[in-house]
């Protein structure tokens, strides 16, 4: 069996997330769809920002905006 490599959303690359930019990557399966989304929702406290995320079948886009 062939195992598909995908990326990931992380706080790392989160963290290096300007105002505005946004990161997409191709999730494995709807769990790990919904995982990365909760780990982007969870960074908005600690780094005091919004992001907001964009499903399309497994493609996720996160887009990082200032609280204001």
């Amino acid at each position: 069996m062939v195992q598909k490599v995908t990326e990931k959303i992380t706080r790392e690359r989160l963290r290096a997330l300007q105002n505005g930019e946004q990161i997409t990557v191709q999730c494995a399966d709807g769990y790990d769809l919904d995982s990365q989304k909760n780990t982007a929702y969870a960074m908005q406290k600690m780094e005091n920002c919004r992001f907001a995320c964009k499903s399309d079948g497994l493609t996720l886009t996160v887009t990082r905006y200032d609280t204001n």
